[in-house]
């Protein structure tokens, strides 16, 4: 089952970085640009959630399948008395605000907030609009690069580390 998510993992991976590879951001139309976007966090955070179950799989952890994120493989961790390191440096990317992480499911998040309309108040008379263009966290294609290759060189070194065992 390891190898199921080791390979969704890097399948997941590959299609973010397909998506963000070769990009001139100047030239994209807004529409373009945002679908890129979300679209690249997407695959990022589902790249995440295969790789929460790839660690909980190679360390043979029951129920590997219902693990989304850090916090539910913790638990299971503690579960079977175990505390590896990968886990552990999991919960700290995602406690820290400025992390790659933490940035990458804030701005995820924020995809799924409705969008507010403005006060009716200062519209009066007008057709009320909402700004769906409008995103709380600014993300670039760079950042979106950025947040890849972190996570890309984090899934490497704790593979590499996990290997040894």
């Amino acid at each position: 089952m390891a190898n199921l998510s080791l390979t969704r993992v890097n399948q997941k991976l590959a299609q973010a970085k397909l998506l963000i590879s070769g990009l001139d951001e100047d030239s994209l139309k807004l529409i373009h640009r945002n679908a890129l976007l979300e679209a690249s966090a997407f695959h990022l955070v589902c790249a995440y959630q295969h790789y929460v179950r790839e660690i909980a799989e190679t360390y043979g952890l029951k129920h590997a399948i219902g693990l989304k994120d850090e916090t539910d493989l913790m638990k299971a961790f503690e579960a079977a008395k175990k505390h590896p390191a990968e886990a552990e440096e999991l919960v700290a990317l995602r406690l820290n605000a400025s992390s790659w992480l933490a940035r990458l499911q804030n701005y995820y998040d924020s995809l799924w907030q409705v969008p507010k309309s403005v006060s009716p108040h200062a519209t009066e008379g007008l057709i009320n609009l909402v700004d769906v263009d409008k995103v709380v966290i600014r993300v670039t294609i760079g950042l979106i690069q950025e947040w890849h290759s972190e996570f890309v060189a984090l899934v490497l070194r704790q593979r590499e580390t996990s290997a040894e065992f």
